[in-house]
Formats: structure tokens, C-alpha cells, sequence
């Protein structure tokens, strides 16, 4: 064989070889995938994706190098709802009570991802050692609402209809006044020693930061609670992460439970 082309091979054949081992089952009847480490770190902590798994893939593989495992379940276009938190129940149980993984994963949510990582937070304070935004939805009437706050985002006509029918929701005025504002429920976490971690781009115009993570992260400092921000000046919604992760990875491992 040409030996470019062999050098290419064995180049493959070591990505190929450093590659997390992915698991896939299903619970609740969703897709679940995991990546999985060589050796667990001490601990056994893992990240939670909320959404979009394996979009920040340098930091997840990051993550991984350094012994965590990383888990993402399928509940697209349920918002954070009740229904999609009982899957998430599930998948608790599978991965703390039966395999043995951290009592406190970090979770990360990008974008609507927020909605999810949001309402587990609310739910299970105790569950959570990082809560991480990454341009992260965390006021349905920015997104996918796209009313007038202090900024508008773009919204998202069919998205606001998905939600609405995920929630029994009757009309805009009914969802509007009913839906959780962005701090709601929040005083436990802070209570609970949960880092706060926002990701965002300053000139976000799909989830304005203003609207999103910036009045959660004021209530958080505001109630004495821990928070560390990563902003990108004059950065929109995408890309997401940063651009090295290492800043990320070394903050997650730090504060690993």
C-alpha cells in the first residue's frame, strides 16, 4: 500500500481506538445513549445532557477522558414537563440506583435543553452538584414564545403550539400566566451548594440572554448561591460551548460529587 495511505490508516484506526464506547438502550421507551469511560473517576460522576447530546462533543469526550460517564434520554419537544420528568425518574434510577453513578450529576443544558435540566433542578435540588446554560431557555415567553420582554427573541410559532399542547394549555393567555418564570423554585437549589454555570453569547437573538440565564444568574448571586459565567462578546445563539473547552472541563471536574 502507498504509505499516505497507510499513515492515514493508522491515524483512523487511533481515533477509532480512543473513541468513548456509546451504550444505547431505551427507558420509558425513549432512546438512551451513554457514553462510557475506560475507569470511572472516583465517584463515578457523569453529565447530564438536556439536549442536543454529543453537539459539544470535545467537551464531552473531554469529560470522558477524565473518567465520566455522559447520558442524554430522548424526551424532545416535552419542555421540561411533568410527563418528560417522569422519563427522566427513570433514567435516575437506572443510572445512581442501579449502576451506581454519582447521587449529583451536572447538567447541561444547551438552548431548549435549558427547559429540561431547569425542572429537574427544581425537582430533585439534591440531585444536581452543576447546573450549566449554554444560550440555555429558561422563559418560554422568549422562547419559543418570542414575545417582547426586555428583548425579543425569534421564537418559534410550532414549537409554542407543541408546547402549549405538552402542558394543556388552552391559549396564549392561559400559558403565559400559568408558565414558570425563570427564578421560580430555584431558593432550594441555592440552598443545596448547586454551582451555577451560564455559557452565552452577549448578542444572543434566538434565547436573548437578558431574558434567560441573566435573571437566573442574578437570583442566584442576589440569594448568596455560587455562579460562574462564561460570556462571549457579541456572540449569537450559535455555535455553542466554547471555543476551547478546557476552561469547562477543568471547572466540572473540580466540582464534581
Amino acid at each position: 500500500m502507498p504509505r499516505i495511505f497507510l499513515a492515514l490508516l493508522g491515524m483512523a484506526c487511533c481515533v477509532i481506538a480512543s473513541a468513548a464506547p456509546v451504550e444505547k438502550f431505551t427507558i420509558d421507551g425513549k432512546a438512551v445513549t451513554l457514553k462510557v469511560p475506560d475507569q470511572a473517576a472516583p465517584g463515578k460522576p457523569w453529565l447530564w445532557v438536556g439536549e442536543f447530546a454529543g453537539h459539544l462533543k470535545t467537551f464531552e469526550d473531554g469529560l470522558v477522558a477524565q473518567g465520566w460517564h455522559v447520558a442524554y434520554v430522548a424526551v424532545s419537544n416535552q419542555f421540561g414537563s411533568a410527563r418528560s420528568m417522569e422519563t427522566w425518574e427513570k433514567l435516575y434510577a437506572e443510572l445512581h440506583d442501579k449502576r451506581g453513578l454519582s447521587a449529583k450529576p451536572a447538567l447541561i443544558g444547551i438552548s431548549r435543553g435549558g427547559l429540561y435540566v431547569n425542572a429537574w433542578t427544581r425537582l430533585h435540588p439534591d440531585r444536581v452538584s452543576i447546573l450549566c446554560l449554554d444560550n440555555g431557555v429558561c422563559d418560554i415567553r422568549s422562547w419559543p414564545g418570542g414575545f417582547q420582554l426586555t428583548a425579543k427573541g425569534k421564537g418559534s410559532a410550532n414549537d409554542w403550539k407543541l408546547y402549549k399542547t405538552e402542558f394543556k394549555f388552552a391559549s396564549d393567555e392561559e400559558a403565559l400566566a400559568q408558565s414558570l418564570h425563570p427564578t421560580d423554585g430555584f431558593g432550594p437549589a441555592i440552598k443545596a451548594g448547586v454551582l451555577l454555570v451560564s455559557v452565552h453569547g452577549t448578542a444572543d437573538t434566538v434565547v436573548p440572554f437578558v431574558d434567560n440565564a441573566k435573571p437566573v444568574v442574578e437570583f442566584w448571586e442576589k440569594n448568596g448561591g455560587r455562579t460562574k459565567v462564561f460570556p462571549k462578546e457579541g456572540g449569537d445563539h450559535h455555535p455553542h460551548g466554547l471555543p476551547d473547552p478546557k476552561p469547562l472541563i477543568e471547572l466540572f471536574t473540580k466540582e464534581a460529587k
